[in-house]
């Protein structure tokens, strides 16, 4: 199973050690790739915004969020599924089809999540 070369060492660790090599610089690769977008960053600052946001709401209140920036992001990477979703007390932005970031935050209301041009329109309401 393990064959020696003319020197008499082993080739097999030679082999695993390419293959670990290119899969840690694919990752690296990966992760330039999805920071270069612009998407990473953005992601992050839009769900602690919105989830900092909606702790301190209280049931009525409308909160308009300016996100052109997050929609110009998206429409570059060709992705326009829900940007922003409220699920089990956390937020989750996603700008580009790579999952997205998640931010958890503490009020228990029901938010509804509305568009109007580049703004992102949170309606608070009491949890039924």
């Amino acid at each position: 199973m393990l064959r020696s070369d003319k020197k008499g060492g082993i080739i097999f660790p030679t082999v695993i050690f390419i293959v670990f090599n290119v899969m840690f610089f694919s990752m690296l690769l990966y992760f330039v790739f999805h920071a270069s977008t612009g998407a990473f960053v953005y992601e992050q600052a839009y769900a602690k915004e919105i989830a900092l946001v909606l702790d301190k709401a209280k049931p009525g209140m409308q909160i308009k969020i300016d996100f052109e920036k997050g929609f110009e992001i998206a429409e570059k990477n060709k992705y326009k599924k829900d940007l922003v979703k409220i699920k089990d007390n956390s937020v989750i932005v996603s700008l580009n089809r790579n999952g997205g970031y998640s931010f958890d935050f503490f009020s228990d209301y029901d938010v509804d999540i509305l568009r109007d041009g580049n703004f992102i329109i949170l309606e608070v309401k009491e949890n039924v």
